[in-house]
């Protein structure tokens, strides 16, 4: 396929750039290169982000962790704040493809990317981040994906940067379920976050992807689970929730049916690992 391959240097270059809904812009390129190859994207041109220093950079405030658009994944997990500030982020990380894939893949490009089974996408739902737009807003992770591959982002804008507010959380867990060890696309993947108050839950933040359009907050179980302590009883609750919230698909890495079966089973390593306040 021919089509036109631009490296702007600034921002200011860069928008000038976004005139055609065929303009794709690529940073590492993990994700478009592959679209490219299959046919599922035809570009008429390709903007580079990498030689724009203003999008490659991690600040961190009192309040937040702001990671620029260019900061790929390798560049992280070597941010030594993350592990100990947002650790179900750095897990999450850590899990994506191999190095090679983590050196060039970047947090914001997984993010437009928009997959349901995007692993930093559960934490970042989790965690409640924030996606910095290119003329300023500033919107909800939930409310920027909106379905498979799609964003609200238009022709003309691009992403700048993600906001992570910072917060102390008692529990932390997650987990990927593949169909192999390493470089694995999820069959389901899990999180939670909890406060404990005493030996009761104050609150619970819980999320599971790769089984809906989008990676999803389990309200009705978050709400459920306030002023509860982690007995079997309320993981048997929980179990029964989880299967009724979750709506998966029949693809090639799995049925319908075994991923809303392993995703209410899931909750059970609250008890497996020992998990309470």
């Amino acid at each position: 396929m021919d089509y036109t391959f631009v490296s702007p240097k600034t921002e200011e270059e860069l928008v000038k750039e976004l005139n055609d809904e065929n303009t794709y812009l690529m940073s590492g390129g993990t994700d478009l290169l592959v679209k490219i190859r299959i046919g599922k994207v035809k570009p008429k041109k390709i903007v580079s982000l990498s030689k724009i220093p203003t999008l490659h950079f991690i600040n961190e405030t009192d309040d937040e962790l702001i990671v620029g658009a260019t900061v790929t994944h390798t560049d992280l997990l070597e941010y030594s704040p993350l592990k100990e500030e947002f650790p179900i982020l750095f897990d999450a990380i850590y899990t994506i493809g191999s190095p090679q894939i983590r050196n060039r893949g970047t947090l914001v490009g997984n993010v437009v990317n928009a997959s349901p089974a995007g692993d930093s996408l559960l934490a970042l739902y989790l965690l409640e981040a924030e996606i910095e737009l290119s003329d300023g807003k500033v919107v909800k992770i939930e409310n920027f994906i909106t379905g498979p591959s799609k964003t609200i982002l238009s022709s003309r804008q691009y992403v700048r940067a993600i906001h992570i507010p910072k917060s102390k959380w008692d529990i932390y867990y997650f987990e990927k379920v593949g169909q192999r060890n390493a470089m694995t696309i999820s069959v389901v993947s899990v999180g939670w976050l909890i406060k404990c108050k005493g030996d009761s839950v104050k609150e619970m933040r819980m999320a599971f992807g790769s089984v809906a359009p989008t990676v999803i907050r389990l309200r009705d179980v978050e709400e459920f689970a306030k002023g509860k302590k982690i007995t079997k009883e309320f993981v048997d609750e929980i179990s029964k929730m989880v299967k009724d919230d979750v709506k998966p698909i029949d693809d090639v890495r799995a049925s319908a049916s075994y991923r809303k079966r392993l995703s209410s089973n899931i909750v059970y390593r609250m008890i497996e690992e020992g998990i309470k306040c």
